[in-house]
């Protein structure tokens, strides 16, 4: 267990706010001013994206969805000076005392990992009166449910009506998002007898209890106010609990049926589950501070850079669970398969060859595309290279780390490949074996369109094709099997450029003469001694990293408190995807020089981080990047 701290490897950052969840159910935003839940989400096939409840329509917003309210013998007690520690750097727990020796002990708990397929959450509240008289403690979560948000690349309000039903039974109440029929549904009850569910919409008189059946209904930008709780009493010197569980379905039986069999389970049950999950997946360091930030990073990938629809339960690969992320529910080849995939086959085997192979069947009809919606569609055609080649580098590496073969004798696998291999010719220079592209790694349009990370990726794509089609099998190997030696010579002969009198990679060219001199961060030149293309002492790379890291590259912000390579499109700040490939390279202690200084919101990865305080500048959450940081943060400080 660790105390949560500002900085990257903190629970909170500097925000204010907290996140938990697993494959089924986000919460992106939890208060710790009050323990209280701004938005709660899902992932939905049909809906082409994550399906959200919140208190307010923008990311994190102030108004809770749900927060903790506490009575102590029928008066309203505050809580405030929360002290919060991160349960195995993923369960947010607070202790607050509440005055005339009443304490309050909060967790909220979402099991997940492994085969742990639990489509909810619990939010457990432990009272310890350590006062000479008998206390009556009434523990609610109160608040308003004024939005039903869907999140694919951006996010847009429902326009159906959301409602509040209470249980056929009595209990339990569902938010019911997405009108008749539902889209989503999420259940609250409450453990034990006695529980309270009442709900009313904002300017319609108070709120009140619901009876069994009854129904609470408001158009989408009108708050529900909602209040679920129960009462215990405690004698002196004694404990008493409240649970709340939280679940998630299509429909409302679904939900309620879920969150029934949740509470059976148990609290303390839910949560040693949930600890031994978590224990499965983080890795151990020697540099405490260093491996907290690669846990909380691996354990965020791990839940938010994949989520299982409610709609279908099978597993998606997205940029992330956290509306606060640009492009949060897109896929990615690069995101999913290049920075996703090396961090799962760390924490959670069994999900990242999972995660693969989803990729290979879902997403490869139309490989390479900037852009897809989570069922396969495309969202963004414009076409980018090495995302086309990263099912083959994907692939390879699975293979050589985990040493698992079989993947290999899945059909689709062999089809994928093969059908790469014929549309890469559609790329390829009619004289020279280069490839070209659209797009640069980071979605931008190129200078010219021979891009040297790129074709260094279908140098991969090559290795993959020889893994797949060894010398000797019976078929007919595809165009590309053997042909890395060719397109390694092409790329040394090509894409080279003479800058101040020294032999420099160029980052792209036109095969006309004409050569940038760049580097995009999400797609760097400087990992390829990792990618196994060269070595880290030839003498062209060298003079490469050192160009990229001199005065006169107008992108490297090497004057800052938090030095670090910016992009054209924010060259005002430093790229986290940058400095996590520097992990991989000789300047790896000057990086992990600059990690230690970062202070990340919610302690997890971003896009690009301010230089000059090392506070996220732009996209938060990201979790996609967050597993690019941890990878090459255990490679660097673990293997």
């Amino acid at each position: 267990m660790e105390r949560a701290a500002a900085g990257t490897g903190g629970a909170s950052g500097r925000s204010g706010w907290d996140l938990t969840g697993n494959h089924y159910i986000a919460f992106p935003a939890i208060s710790t001013e009050d323990g209280g839940i701004l938005r709660i989400n899902v992932l939905h096939r049909g809906a082409q994206g994550l399906l959200e409840w919140s208190g307010d329509a923008e990311p994190p917003g102030e108004r809770p969805l749900l927060a903790p309210e506490i009575h102590v013998d029928g008066a309203r007690r505050r809580i405030e000076a929360l002290a919060w520690e991160s349960v195995d750097r993923w369960i947010p727990r607070f202790r607050a005392d509440l005055g005339d020796g009443v304490h309050v002990q909060a967790t909220l708990c979402a099991p997940g990992g492994g085969h742990l397929l639990l489509p909810g959450a619990v939010y457990h509240f432990e009272i310890e009166n350590r006062g000479r008289s008998e206390r009556r403690i009434g523990i609610a979560l109160r608040g308003g449910w004024r939005w039903s948000r869907r999140i694919v690349a951006t996010a847009r309000p429902l326009s159906a009506t959301n409602r509040v039903f209470r249980g056929a039974d009595g209990e339990g109440i569902v938010l019911e998002l997405g009108g008749e029929p539902g889209l989503a549904a999420l259940a609250v009850v409450v453990g034990g007898d006695g529980a309270r569910y009442a709900a009313g919409v904002e300017a319609e008189g108070p709120i009140h209890d619901l009876e069994p059946g009854e129904v609470v209904d408001a158009p989408n930008g009108r708050t529900i106010e909602l209040q679920v709780g129960r009462e215990v009493v405690v004698p002196p010197g004694r404990r008493a609990s409240v649970a709340f569980y939280l679940a998630a379905a299509t429909e409302r039986d679904g939900a309620l049926a879920r969150a029934a069999a949740m509470r059976r389970t148990g609290a303390t049950e839910l949560f040693r589950l949930a600890r031994l999950a978590l224990a499965q997946m983080m890795r151990r360091t020697r540099d405490a501070a260093l491996g907290a930030v690669l846990n909380r990073n691996l354990i965020f990938c791990t839940f938010y850079a994949v989520g299982r629809a409610i709609d279908d339960d099978r597993l998606y690969p997205i940029v992330s669970r956290s509306s606060a992320a640009p492009g949060a529910a897109v896929f990615r080849e690069r995101d999913a398969l290049l920075w996703s995939l090396p961090a799962l086959q760390l924490s959670d085997p069994a999900t990242a060859r999972e995660t693969l192979i989803r990729s290979f069947e879902q997403f490869s009809h139309r490989p390479g595309a900037h852009e897809h919606y989570v069922d396969g569609g495309v969202l963004s055609p414009a076409f980018s290279l090495s995302q086309f080649c990263a099912y083959g580098e994907a692939l390879d590496r699975y293979v050589r780390e985990t040493r698992d073969e079989s993947v290999l004798d899945e059909p689709i696998v062999e089809e994928v490949l093969r059908d790469l291999d014929d549309l890469l010719l559609d790329r390829l220079h009619p004289k020279v074996l280069l490839a070209a592209t659209e797009l640069s790694p980071s979605g931008d349009p190129v200078d010219h369109p021979y891009v040297t990370y790129d074709n260094v990726l279908v140098w991969s794509l090559t290795r993959a094709l020889a893994r797949v089609w060894p010398e000797g099998r019976d078929d007919a190997p595809p165009n590309f099997t053997g042909a890395g030696e060719e397109v390694a010579s092409a790329i040394w002969r090509h894409c080279t450029a003479e800058v101040d009198g020294l032999r420099v990679l160029a980052w792209a060219i036109d095969l006309e003469g004409e050569a940038a001199i760049y580097d995009d961060p999400e797609g760097s030149l400087m990992i390829l001694p990792f990618l196994g293309f060269c070595d880290a002492d030839d003498p062209v790379w060298r003079n490469t990293v050192d160009l990229l890291h001199s005065p006169t590259y107008p992108f490297w912000l090497g004057d800052r408190p938090c030095p670090g390579l910016a992009s054209r499109r924010r060259p005002g700040a430093a790229s986290l995807p940058a400095l996590c490939v520097e992990l991989l390279g000789p300047r790896r202690d000057d990086a992990l020089d600059v990690l230690r200084r970062l202070d990340l919101e919610g302690g997890v990865a971003c896009e690009t981080y301010d230089p000059d305080t090392g506070r996220t500048a732009h996209g938060p959450h990201h979790g996609a990047a967050a597993g690019l940081l941890a990878w090459t943060l255990w490679e660097a400080i673990g293997r």
